[in-house]
């Protein structure tokens, strides 16, 4: 099975950081003594956590090797697992504030899930989780137009390859936390990040970091991976224009929840 690659996730560190130090501003509590990042990733979201909060002791878990080996050889100061969130959490304890910056969408039963993460928090704990909206991006629309083409679609068993995000409505995520929170703690927002990349090849990174990795891992060679990255890109050239500076605009809406017990 393919694993994350790191270094080329880091490629946009700034962009992918960014909507976690939103959602960490948007958390009250002052004096936190322990915090758990769950899909930590290379730990930049754990630093942030780690520069707001120095004091507390922060735990970043993730399922990927490569991920967590990148976040111990980055932050030193941090205690990070190779752990999959579906399993039992038990054994880490209590915490303080359960932290997600863009790591749950592609698990499913969230209802279960943020269960099982509520669970983990200290009386008056803080849920605090972030998830990418990638149905209303354009990149997101080609990539899904290529599933279809006869030579990939007879690799990707969509209910199997784990290739969809399962992000569910405002509606959905309210109705579970106001089972389990307090009803003035509940904050549920969403925002569209423009990021300015220097070319269309930089949104192909982008999804080569992330969102394509599960497809890779689903075709047997190499020459049908670079045919269908070959394909996806020129449908983005499609979607995507060069602004007068050269720039290419990447517009990325993502959900944010935020609730105290």
């Amino acid at each position: 099975m393919l694993d994350w690659n790191p270094d080329l996730y880091l490629q946009f560190k700034k962009e992918r950081t960014l909507p976690a130090k939103d959602l960490i501003s948007r958390i009250e509590l002052v004096n936190p003594k322990r915090i758990l990042d769950v899909g930590c990733g290379s730990g930049n979201s754990t630093h942030e956590l780690k520069k707001r909060w120095p004091n507390a002791e922060i735990v970043g878990i993730d399922n990927s090797k490569t991920m967590i080996e990148k976040a111990r050889s980055l932050y030193d100061d941090t205690r990070f697992i190779l752990q999959d969130v579906t399993e039992d959490l038990s054994s880490l304890g209590k915490f303080d504030i359960v932290f997600s910056n863009a790591s749950i969408q592609r698990i499913p039963d969230h209802e279960n899930l943020i269960k099982s993460l509520s669970n983990l928090l200290e009386d008056k704990g803080t849920l605090a989780i972030q998830l990418p909206l990638v149905d209303k991006v354009r990149a997101q629309e080609a990539l899904y137009e290529l599933e279809h083409v006869k030579k990939y679609k007879q690799y990707l068993d969509l209910d199997t390859k784990n290739l969809r995000f399962n992000t569910k409505s405002t509606e959905f995520y309210y109705d579970i936390l106001s089972s389990i929170f307090r009803h003035d703690s509940i904050y549920i927002w969403t925002t569209t990040y423009t990021h300015a990349m220097d070319s269309l090849d930089d949104i192909l990174k982008w999804y080569e970091s992330t969102t394509l990795v599960p497809y890779f891992d689903a075709f047997p060679n190499d020459e049908i991976i670079s045919n269908f990255k070959n394909n996806f890109y020129i449908k983005l050239k499609n979607v995507y224009f060069p602004r007068p500076n050269g720039s290419v605009l990447f517009n990325y809406e993502r959900l944010f929840l935020v609730a105290s017990k």
